[in-house]
């Protein structure tokens, strides 16, 4: 059987060969489960109407929440194709994503620590249904963030140093493509240092898709952007009320995502703070006048699920387009050669651990080696197909694809 290989990193790799759309949602649902455990029967009403494909929560406290979440209010009535992130606990609150698996399949996660707060990353690719061993499709990088809260210079300076923490491990990140930023930032004006270090720090650019600068808090002419408080009153859930005025909540972007430069194009016109019909400054959303920006059983559930509203966005998967390939830049040689497969570098790691996965995120097998810069890793009953593998050292990570024929 002859073997076929290639050596590029994968996600240098873009062939996209049919059309789809994704749903994003990114939303902090209020110290789930702590604050109020029956609260997943309220998310299952805000799902439904949404029915996202990536959603991202802060403000977990659990990993039962997770579960809660996946058979309450995600994986109901039919609905079976929603899967979970792996969930870290964390110093204070967590992040947590969810996918839909028809769709998206997760190739990896790692948290990225600050002083507060882990800020959460999750890798997913497009399970193409032209996928073949001769083509690669495109992957995107979510981030979820939840920003130190309070006004106040400190305070200012703390949401900065956590925002250039994680634009710093961005830039880290070789190839990185299709950057989808969700959380609550805490912002009350786009003069916040934090705003300028998400926007432009670093050699990464992100975008903020509706281009809404100013001082968003308690300011009526934001009143169609506002996320926070859903409420006028307090509900005794821990929630801050008072009503809706202030822009916490966001979505960010790469600058990739305007042009499909990559494989993924956002959908003008489709960024939404969920439930904000710009009636509603300084009242609960389902005050009068009547909330029409979504169904009256929705305006409800958002209003009692959390103080704050999610953000939603559109993207779609474009049509076929051409292979992008760079030369392996990143001194490691991956071939297989007959049933082995031959890893090496220029220099001797400490240790080195090896992961091979399949297309559609399954972990094959795993391998650990120490103290050498070749290794080869007999794989006698290794099918044909496009395989993934995962190097681990030295605390960075590389993927590489091998294909067997």
């Amino acid at each position: 059987m002859r073997i076929f290989l290639l050596t590029i990193p994968l996600v240098l790799a873009l062939t996209v060969r049919s059309q789809d759309t994704l749903t994003v949602m990114s939303y902090n649902i209020l110290n789930y489960p702590a604050s109020n455990a029956g609260k997943a029967d309220t998310l299952k009403t805000i799902i439904k109407h949404v029915r996202p494909d990536i959603f991202m929560i802060t403000e977990l406290t659990s990993g039962t929440g997770v579960q809660s979440i996946m058979s309450g209010a995600l994986n109901v009535n039919g609905v079976t194709s929603y899967q979970a992130a792996t969930y870290t606990d964390g110093p204070d609150t967590d992040n947590m994503m969810f996918y839909n698996s028809d769709k998206l399949v997760l190739y990896s996660q790692h948290e990225i620590p600050t002083v507060l707060r882990n800020i959460s990353e999750y890798v997913l690719y497009y399970k193409d249904p032209g996928l073949t061993v001769t083509s690669d499709t495109v992957f995107i990088y979510c981030y979820m963030a939840h920003l130190k809260a309070s006004s106040g210079t400190s305070n200012e300076q703390q949401r900065n140093q956590e925002a250039a923490t994680m634009k710093s491990y961005m830039d880290t990140r070789p190839n990185i493509e299709n950057i989808i930023l969700g959380g609550d930032f805490n912002l009350y004006t786009s003069s916040e240092p934090a705003f300028s270090t998400i926007l432009n720090g670093g050699n990464t650019t992100l975008l903020d898709p509706i281009n809404t600068p100013g001082s968003w808090g308690s300011n009526a002419a934001f009143a169609g952007v506002h996320t926070q408080s859903t409420r006028l009153n307090n509900l005794g859930d821990g929630g801050a009320f008072g009503g809706l005025d202030d822009r916490f909540d966001f979505i960010f972007f790469g600058s990739d995502l305007p042009t499909g430069a990559n494989g993924l194009t956002y959908i003008s016109g489709t960024y939404n703070a969920l439930g904000n019909d710009g009636n509603h400054y300084n009242k609960s959303i389902n005050d009068a006048p009547t909330n029409s920006s979504a169904p009256a059983n929705v305006i409800d559930a958002l209003y009692y699920m959390s103080d704050h509203l999610p953000i939603t966005l559109k993207a779609y998967l474009s049509g076929p387009a051409a292979v992008k390939e760079t030369a392996n830049e990143t001194g490691w040689n991956v071939y297989l050669d007959h049933d082995q497969l031959v890893i090496s570098t220029g220099r001797y790691e400490n240790k080195t651990t090896l992961e091979l996965y399949d297309l559609t995120g399954k972990m094959i097998a795993s391998r650990s080696f120490s103290g050498t810069k070749q290794m080869r890793w007999s794989l006698p009953d290794l099918r044909q197909g496009m395989y993934l593998v995962k190097i681990s050292a030295s605390g960075n990570q590389q993927s590489f694809k091998v294909v067997k024929q």
